[in-house]
């Protein structure tokens, strides 16, 4: 009985360290018979399935684990505006790159690449002022002016104030903004133009005020109003367009009876090349009985002949009675004024959806007034008679007399 016990003690001892042996005998058979399969030795390596991969360099993301052991994966370049900063990493996607904030006065330092982030800090002459404590590489922070928070004499080095600020006893304090605030020397760029505000906003009426008057004059002008030899009596005689006088001194007595009838003969003397009416020398004297109308008498004058300069009108239909784009029409549109212009091509005829498409199409006054009038052109006859009658009917006698007038003369 005591002989097999110690038998027994003898023999478990031995047997324990022969079966871990074995066991790791044929674990490292097993893990030697699987092929494709290397072991993961490093951290640059990860493994995928039965393979072990190795990661992507910086600024790039994985697109596809290695498709072999101990293989490089498919890495593909960040997109824009993205990054990665780890070298031999696994990720399948880059990180967006920050913005700086621009409400808090940061600038951007450097700017984002697909290797780092955006580095963003203050401006030369402002200091960074974090939110949280302690003040870490990544804490949100906001710029304010060194200069602004720091006293003069407490500054680690001398430094002149910020744009917008001025020395005052040993702080940068900003620079006044009142109108009746004295400016001083160094705020001359920010406030100094203030002290002549008010001589310049004086200019700027006077110049706005004489614009306007210039304007209203140019738009508002009467046309030259024609004087009928009706009404006139010898001032109509009189005018250079309407006779032709030689320049030696001569006297001639005019026939100037304010009707076709009229009985009294007015003596009006020519003194050089000018008319002087003969108030002191102008004798009533009895004349025969007219047999005919004023206007029908062949010669006015008892003395030579006046010509008129006016050509006659042309015949109806000819291309000198026709309404001719160009310079006829800048004509026609210089004659009538422009108050009432759109009363104008309502009377020539054109149609008020016309007038409202032209304004509402085209913006310069000018360039709709010749657009109307080319369009009026198209839609029926444009003869010069037309735009005669239209202008007598709205009472503009005067502008049609000096249209005629211009347009017989030419450009």
């Amino acid at each position: 009985m005591e002989a097999r016990l110690l038998r027994g003690c003898v023999v478990e001892p031995l047997f324990l360290p022969l079966l871990l042996l074995l066991l790791l005998l044929l674990g490292g058979q097993g893990q030697g018979g699987m092929s494709g399969r290397c072991d993961c030795a490093s951290e640059s390596q990860k493994r995928y399935g039965p393979f072990c991969c190795r990661g992507c360099p910086k600024g790039h993301y994985m697109k596809a684990p290695c498709a072999e052991p101990c293989g490089n994966s498919t890495c593909l370049p960040c997109p824009s505006d993205t990054f990665l900063t780890r070298d031999n990493h696994f990720k399948t996607d880059c990180t967006r790159c920050q913005v700086c904030d621009e409400e808090a006065l940061q600038v951007t330092l450097e700017n984002c690449s697909a290797k780092s982030d955006t580095h963003c800090g203050c401006q030369s002459g402002w200091c960074v002022d974090c939110s949280t404590e302690p003040c870490g590489k990544s804490s949100p922070f906001s710029c304010v002016p060194c200069g602004a928070t720091t006293p003069v004499h407490e500054a680690p080095t001398p430094r002149p104030c910020l744009p917008g600020f001025y020395i005052r006893g040993n702080d940068c304090t900003s620079c006044p903004t009142g109108f009746s605030s004295v400016c001083p020397k160094a705020c001359t760029a920010v406030c100094g133009w203030k002290q002549m505000f008010w001589v310049q906003v004086l200019l700027g009426v006077a110049f706005l005020f004489g614009a306007i008057l210039i304007c209203a004059y140019c738009r508002w002008q009467p046309c030259k109003a024609v004087v009928t030899a009706d009404t006139a009596g010898t001032e109509t005689l009189a005018s250079p367009q309407t006779a032709h006088l030689s320049a030696s001194d001569s006297a001639h007595t005019l026939l100037a009876p304010p009707s076709s009838t009229g009985k009294i003969c007015t003596t009006v003397q020519l003194v050089g090349n000018n008319w002087t009416p003969g108030l002191s020398q102008t004798q009533e004297v009895v004349c025969g009985q007219a047999s005919q109308p004023w206007d029908q008498l062949p010669n006015r004058t008892l003395g030579t002949p006046l010509a008129s300069p006016l050509s006659p009108a042309p015949p109806a239909g000819s291309p000198a009675a026709v309404l001719q784009p160009g310079p006829q029409l800048y004509d026609v549109m210089d004659a009538v004024p422009a108050r009432r212009w759109k009363e104008f091509v309502r009377t020539l005829g054109l149609r008020e959806a016309e007038i409202e498409a032209v304004e509402v199409e085209i913006c310069r006054f000018r360039d709709q007034q010749y657009e109307m009038l080319k369009r009026w052109r198209q839609q029926q006859p444009a003869g010069l008679g037309a735009i005669y009658a239209a202008l007598e009917r709205m009472g503009l006698e005067g502008c049609a007399e000096d249209l005629r007038s211009r347009l017989q003369r030419g450009p």
